[in-house]
């Protein structure tokens, strides 16, 4: 792997993982579908308008549909779902299931890029779902159903991912990466526009909270996204998806730090089952040498 690519998994991680404590902090504020459907629409507005003033151009009339069906299953539905979670349960332990990504991303390879699913591939499904299972009893997570109902949210999201990146490079390698990133994100931000209408916002919009939520859409979702789709097509989609390997890290530790949630160790326990499952899928195996 390209040290200029390994790099940008970094930072990629360090902005994703980030993410999760911006949907803390406005998901109480603008709601589940509300967070998603303005983040989406503030990161595919900066994104266009960058494109406006540089000459580069999308071809919607060719790409449109693509574009509609990743901007749905890639952005709206797990944005939406993650926002749901932060409402019920901590920052922290949605990163960690976030981590499973991969994981779907492997199962998806093998059934839309005919990738092999290997037994270790397999035996790293089962570790990855241990570790949830692990998280699920941890004290940091409410003992309710809607606790339960979130982490499950969690999981689907990361399903939509797994997914999402394998269409991609199946069906997504014409379209650059740019073009991706803001006309997915903007088909998204419609997709939800409806929904928005009919919640509305739950809480009295500060100052101080729309400029977080104008950050949170440009640099979660619009430059963000410009790395991972450019990721996507340079490294294909499952070791992209290993952006994930340090989303804990970064979203425990912003969780602690900002938000002063509390960190035990059934959740580091957990975290770390899901990392090994992480490492089954996606590290190669190495060839034996011969004399």
């Amino acid at each position: 792997m390209q040290t200029k690519n390994v790099l940008l998994l970094v930072l990629l991680s360090a902005i994703w993982g980030g993410s999760f404590i911006f949907m803390r902090v406005l998901a109480p504020v603008f709601g589940a579908i509300g967070t998603a459907n303005i983040r989406l629409f503030v990161g595919a507005v900066f994104l266009l308008v960058i494109f406006h003033f540089t000459g580069f151009k999308i071809q919607w009339k060719r790409d449109w549909k693509f574009l509609l069906v990743i901007g749905v299953i890639n952005s709206a539905i797990p944005f939406s779902l993650f926002s749901f979670a932060a409402l019920h349960i901590p920052a922290s332990i949605s990163v960690v299931i976030n981590s499973m990504t991969p994981m779907f991303g492997a199962l998806f390879a093998s059934l839309i890029l005919k990738e092999k699913l290997t037994l270790r591939k397999t035996i790293g499904l089962l570790t990855g779902m241990t570790g949830v299972a692990i998280i699920s009893g941890s004290k940091a997570l409410p003992s309710t159903a809607i606790s339960y109902f979130a982490i499950a949210a969690c999981l689907f999201a990361t399903c939509c991912y797994g997914l999402s990146g394998a269409l991609i490079k199946k069906y997504g390698q014409n379209i650059e990466a740019k073009a991706m990133a803001g006309g997915s994100q903007l088909f998204a931000s419609m997709a939800l526009f409806p929904f928005l209408l009919t919640t509305g916002v739950t809480s009295k919009v500060t100052p101080n909270i729309a400029m977080t939520m104008i950050a949170f859409g440009i640099l979660c979702s619009a430059i963000a996204y410009l790395i991972y789709y450019y990721l996507i097509k340079e490294m294909g989609p499952t070791p992209a998806l290993s952006v994930t390997f340090l989303m804990p890290v970064f979203g425990i530790l912003w969780g602690v730090l900002l938000l002063d949630e509390a960190l035990y160790a059934q959740m580091v326990v957990g975290a770390l089952v899901i990392l090994v499952g992480v490492y089954l899928i996606v590290a190669k195996k190495k060839k034996s040498l011969t004399a």
